[in-house]
């Protein structure tokens, strides 16, 4: 469900992120398509006990590519494979998350204007 600004509270949780080149996420069932925006959030090294690993993930936009009906790529904003091959191995842990995300999110800052 899309807000005005296109914020949405569609959260999706990894059971898997390979450290490919590019990264292979697995989210059952979860259907994207090609083109869809990805926000991830959540990727934490601290406290120990919460760490998910990948958290070089975390706060940025990707665009879903090679979508099978559990999987998908990472891919950057401007269509470039998003490199994971050196970053931390992903722990399954419930905590990291991807939120869909609407075509006007502005990349850089996605709080709205408080002015």
């Amino acid at each position: 469900m899309s807000s005005p600004s296109n914020f949405t509270d569609e959260h999706y949780t990894p059971t898997d992120i390979t450290q490919g080149f590019p990264p292979r996420v697995t989210i059952v069932d979860s259907n994207f398509i090609n083109g869809q925006r990805l926000r991830a959030t959540r990727f934490v090294t601290w406290p120990v006990a919460n760490a998910t690993g990948m958290e070089q993930l975390n706060n940025n936009v990707y665009v879903v590519q090679q979508a099978t009906a559990d999987s998908f790529d990472l891919y950057d904003i401007y269509g470039l494979p998003v490199d994971g091959r050196s970053y931390t191995a992903f722990i399954n842990t419930g905590l990291a998350q991807f939120t869909l995300t609407g075509p006007d999110l502005d990349i850089q800052n996605p709080a709205p204007d408080p002015s």
